[in-house]
């Protein structure tokens, strides 16, 4: 049987040599001189049992333990410590050493410790892989931690903007009130000396009524610069009553008659903020305005249409050809939620996937600056659809996309 391998790290020589006499009759050795070296030597695999000394420069004893047993928490090791910092070596047991020695150092104690790390650290091929198997899982549990501290700091984030921006509508509506009550007074009096001139033109000479015409013409362009003005302050009016009409709705917890078609186009004119949505994407809106209330909490079903509008809007970013269609209708018993896109499509190996936590395809496109998924948008459809019973279904090819929400009738 091979023997194993013992790693001697120490950063003077006068102990490694000592261990090194000790030892080298017994056991084939390796040498490091800092925790750094002795940490990338265990990362190769090479030893099989380890016996560090807790000072060192670079990285000392402590941190390098640590970090061989997130690679192996099996790997055996001994610290070496002087009787002056026992406390440090008990302290590194707690760590995971299995045990420590002194300096100077007794050659039969030392030799009856390290046998006995060794018949320690040799596990059957069942006790390897069930540890094997343990530890993958406490990585994909500590990766989906963060993924989901990840995602509570955004939705935090989303929260905060949510009440900036109700604040900043607040604070915006009314300077535009004074800005389109000023430009109607200024439209009333541009009228009323448009109408004065015209009137005073009858009796002219050819030659002032020439002059007149041509002040005419400058009171119209001023009337039609001043409807310009009107007409897009009551557009920025009107994007400033949704955005605290949609904040206020999405605080309300409580359950209340819904229409699904009046959300969803709600949230269609809240993505017109997204300015690739507004200027690259062609959009066809079929949406049936009688269909029957639901009885739920607005913030499900707003959150729900926006994740599915999102998506398809994510998969449309490096097509060709890009066009939303979002329908809504009554059929039967169901109401029919329909969101289709013309991106790139979710391959057929992913579709039984794509509502699991944390899963995404978007990954790839981080390179290229393009946004990322955190895999839990078609997750949490899923969750806050739940509840009402509804179905969700998906078919997709490359160039088209299909998620249809059905949501039963009669809970309004």
């Amino acid at each position: 049987m091979e023997k194993a391998h013992i790693l001697i790290v120490d950063d003077e020589l006068g102990p490694r040599e000592s261990l090194r006499m000790i030892l080298k009759d017994h056991f084939p050795l390796l040498f490091a001189t800092n925790g750094k070296e002795a940490v990338e030597k265990v990362l190769s695999d090479s030893a099989d049992l380890v016996i560090m000394d807790m000072k060192m420069p670079v990285m000392d004893g402590m941190e390098a333990l640590r970090r061989m047993k997130e690679h192996n928490p099996l790997l055996p090791v001994i610290m070496v410590t002087g009787y002056g910092t026992i406390d440090t070596a008990v302290e590194a047991m707690k760590v995971g050493a299995f045990d420590y020695i002194t300096k100077p150092f007794d050659s039969f104690a030392l030799l009856e410790k390290v046998k006995k790390a060794l018949e320690q650290g040799k596990t059957d091929p069942d006790s390897q892989r069930m540890l094997h198997q343990i530890q993958e899982t406490s990585n994909r549990l500590a990766e989906q931690q963060e993924n989901l501290q990840k995602q509570i700091v955004q939705l935090s984030k989303l929260s905060t903007i949510g009440m900036l921006a109700q604040g900043m509508a607040h604070n915006l509506s009314s300077p535009l009130l004074i800005i389109l009550g000023r430009a109607e007074l200024m439209k009333d009096k541009l009228l009323q000396m448009r109408s004065k001139i015209q009137s005073l033109s009858g009796n002219q000479s050819p030659e002032a009524r020439a002059q007149t015409l041509a002040l005419l013409q400058e009171y119209d362009q001023n009337l039609r610069d001043t409807d310009i003005i009107i007409e897009n302050v009551a557009k920025l009016s009107d994007i400033i009553r949704n955005v605290m009409q949609k904040s206020r709705q999405d605080q309300i917890d409580y359950h209340q008659s819904l229409n699904l078609s009046t959300i969803l186009r709600e949230e269609l004119q809240f993505m017109e903020g997204d300015l690739f949505f507004k200027h690259n994407v062609e959009k066809d809106y079929d949406l049936q305005e009688d269909l029957p209330p639901v009885r739920g909490i607005y913030s499900d079903f707003s959150q729900t249409f926006l994740n599915l509008i999102q998506n398809a809007i994510d998969a449309m970013r490096e097509s060709q050809t890009r066009k939303l269609s979002v329908k809504s209708r009554l059929n039967g018993d169901w109401i029919e939620i329909k969101v289709r896109d013309t991106g790139c499509g979710i391959p057929m190996e992913n579709l039984e996937r794509i509502f699991e936590p944390y899963f995404t395809t978007k990954k790839a496109q981080e390179d290229s600056g393009k946004p990322v998924g955190t895999g839990l948008g078609l997750h949490m459809v899923k969750m806050l659809m739940e509840p009402y019973r509804a179905q969700i279904q998906v078919q997709s090819r490359p160039g088209d996309t299909c998620f249809t929400l059905k949501v039963p009738c009669g809970n309004g």
